[in-house]
């Protein structure tokens, strides 16, 4: 009869939550989480503009984190609606912000420098900054556009330091990449 290997116990992984606005950013995350394949759990829930406090909480517990211990908690949302953003200032974590929306920050990966843009025209800005966006879905990354975000996030990280934060356009989305690759090391 053969014998059973003592099972090592894991250590606990830290855990990311990452509470995002819509599928746009989700799908985003998801693409990073992939890409960077780390020891940590990444995980995303989508609470649109229900976002408070109690939620927070509850997603927590759904993942087995009471508390925030070794967790990190990030809200990645669009910067157009400001009573969002102020109510994301008043919650324990990381806001991470795209103003006018997560679009600008797509842009970023192709182009250095624009005026200021309501979400509608970064989503048109977009869809001509490189062919690969041409037939751009909200919600949705093709294999293409997949790798162009992934093999030019350095760029859009350097690019965006370029950019007043908080004015239109401009977005914080280097401080999460930041995290992950943190993680890495």
């Amino acid at each position: 009869m053969r014998k059973r290997k003592n099972k090592q116990s894991r250590l606990p992984r830290k855990l990311f939550l990452v509470v995002c606005e819509g599928e746009t950013e989700e799908k985003y995350v998801e693409l990073l989480r992939a890409y960077f394949r780390l020891p940590i759990a990444i995980k995303t829930k989508v609470s649109g503009n229900a976002v408070n406090q109690r939620l927070v909480k509850q997603y927590l517990k759904e993942l087995g984190e009471e508390d925030y211990g070794e967790s990190k908690v990030f809200f990645i949302y669009d910067a157009d609606d400001l009573n969002i953003v102020k109510k994301l200032h008043t919650l324990p974590g990381k806001v991470i912000l795209s103003n006018p929306c997560i679009e600008l920050w797509y842009i970023l990966h192709s182009k250095e420098s624009f005026q200021a843009l309501t979400s509608a025209d970064a989503v048109r800005v977009l869809r001509q900054a490189n062919p690969i966006w041409r037939e751009y879905k909200k919600g949705m990354l093709s294999r293409e556009q997949g790798n162009h975000l992934l093999e030019r996030m350095d760029y859009a990280c350097k690019n965006v330091e370029s950019h007043k934060w908080y004015e239109n356009p401009s977005s914080n989305m280097n401080i999460f990449i930041e995290e992950l690759k943190k993680e890495k090391t």
